[in-house]
């Protein structure tokens, strides 16, 4: 099979790459070069912006992988103009692409900040979205658009909803990254981890390992124009999660308070059933032994 992907050289496109090389022919399209280039024998530097340039690069693909996006909720609020123009202009454009070229499969990677604020956990595909961020906003509008195409050109699809994605992979030196990379990286440096308000907000965290590992799944499955959520199913709170960093990191740092974030949702937790009955997916990789991997690493 002959896959295009976007946004290969990010932490979930770096293992996705691994995973799709062994068994397909994938060109990955990116701004940046990808950082393993051995599993790489087809890179594009490309923006997924540019139809023509995109057009070209999935010509005689059999699937579209689109990862590529802006992923910060602080940026997209600092530059909520530029996170549209990404994450709508770019998903329109790959779109287009795709059915100009006639590529029969497209997955679409979403994220499960479309939700918003839970009305019920865990939360189901069927849950409102109602994002609370201009990040979630566009992801949402994104899928909006990747459903319009199959009513309009029959463009089949699939879109997957990530829950909290972490690895070592995760970019520490980004002022973006997420509460699992600040944490690790204060860790390693012996610094105290400071968390927002009193800790007992909840998460659902999910390696990128696993994610791609459902990817693949996708690509060779039957299934086709459904939308499912990808998470652990194991709620956990950070206070929690900077206890299990303390227990595998090399040498023990202190916990610290700070003021609540402004705006963060409370709790999240996603429901997996769907992917489970459909595609057999289960996540492999704990939260403690994924943590311990950054140590190791």
């Amino acid at each position: 099979m002959k896959v295009l992907l976007t946004g290969g050289s990010g932490q979930l496109g770096s293992y996705l790459l691994e995973d799709l090389s062994r068994d397909h022919q994938v060109i990955s399209v990116d701004l940046v070069a990808p950082r393993i280039r051995e599993h790489v024998p087809f890179h594009r530097d490309g923006d997924i912006r540019d139809t023509v340039s995109m057009r070209e690069a999935c010509r005689d693909a059999d699937a579209i992988v689109h990862l590529a996006a802006q992923v910060s909720v602080v940026r997209s609020t600092e530059d909520p103009a530029w996170d549209l123009d990404v994450n709508v202009g770019g998903t329109l454009s790959m779109l287009k692409a795709a059915n100009d070229e006639g590529v029969p499969s497209f997955i679409h990677i979403s994220t499960a900040a479309v939700y918003g604020d839970p009305v019920y956990l865990p939360v189901d595909e069927s849950h409102p979205t109602r994002p609370r961020s201009f990040y979630g906003t566009s992801k949402l509008s994104a899928e909006h658009y990747v459903r319009a195409f199959k009513e309009s050109f029959d463009q089949d699809y699939i879109i997957i909803r990530p829950f909290n994605l972490y690895s070592p992979r995760a970019d520490p030196k980004s002022p973006y990254s997420g509460v699992i990379t600040r944490f690790v990286e204060n860790a390693m440096n012996g610094m105290p981890l400071t968390i927002e308000g009193d800790g007992e907000q909840t998460r659902d965290f999910i390696h990128a390992k696993d994610v791609a590992s459902m990817i693949c799944s996708c690509l060779t499955s039957n299934i086709r124009n459904v939308t499912m959520n990808c998470g652990s199913g194991q709620s956990t709170t950070i206070n929690a999660l900077a206890e299990t960093v303390i227990s595998v990191a090399p040498r023990p740092v202190e916990i610290v308070h700070g003021p609540p974030r402004v705006g963060d949702i409370r709790h999240s937790l996603g429901d997996a059933s769907v992917s489970e009955k459909l595609l057999g997916f289960k996540p492999k990789i704990s939260l403690r032994d994924g943590l311990a991997a950054f140590f190791d690493s």
